[in-house]
């Protein structure tokens, strides 16, 4: 079974996916990947990919740690850094980091969130008008690393190009149904943007 990795895609798609990370990450976080492509499948590979789990862990504790040191004063980086909302939401975000550093698989659409926590302006990690709490948020993130890891977009490429080798499914409808995992609404069209992704690599052989 073959599965696409940093090192076996083309330089050309590596520095497609470095030049794109910020709208498939986009695409994975909402679960509505725009289409099947090799980008999207590599993109997924690299968020869990253990370095960037281990990573993503690394900064969430960083800024639990900048936030304790400075007390109510506001860290001037790229963003500012609310410390207070950051302490309110300590439980949550050292969980969620011990869950990223864990050794159980974790779904591609949790890491993407993970980083959104870390990187967009609007999270409550940085903006105090945020109608929800850091610890809202980091819990639904966690939720989301534990998704079903048949829910990514790599997981079901290979398990749907399994099938057709084995002769179990022929079509996109036969590869379908040997989805069993349950599956939120939400990501119906991911998952079948992922299977699509089957067809697309047959013919690309």
């Amino acid at each position: 079974m073959r599965t696409l990795t940093d090192r076996q895609a083309s330089l050309g798609l590596q520095l497609k996916v470095y030049m794109t990370r910020g709208k498939l990450d986009r695409q994975i976080a909402d679960g509505t990947p725009d289409e099947a492509n090799s980008a999207l499948a590599l993109r997924t590979r690299q968020l869990t990919a253990p370095d960037t789990r281990r990573e993503i862990a690394g900064s969430l504790r960083n800024i639990m740690d900048y936030a304790d040191r400075r007390g109510s004063q506001p860290i001037i980086s790229a963003v500012v850094i609310e410390p207070r909302a950051v302490r309110g939401g300590r439980r949550a975000i050292l969980e969620l980091a011990e869950r990223l550093e864990a050794t159980m698989p974790v779904s591609a659409r949790g890491v993407a969130l993970a980083r959104a926590l870390l990187t967009d302006g609007r999270s409550p990690l940085f903006n105090p008008h945020c109608e929800r709490t850091v610890s809202e948020v980091a819990w639904e993130v966690k939720d989301a690393l534990d998704e079903c890891p048949d829910s990514d977009f790599d997981v079901i490429v290979a398990r749907g190009l399994s099938a057709v080798e084995a002769g179990q499914a022929t079509d996109y409808a036969g590869v379908r149904q040997i989805q069993v995992c349950p599956m939120r609404p939400s990501q119906n069209r991911y998952v079948d943007t992922a299977i699509r992704y089957v067809a697309v690599t047959r013919q690309e052989q």
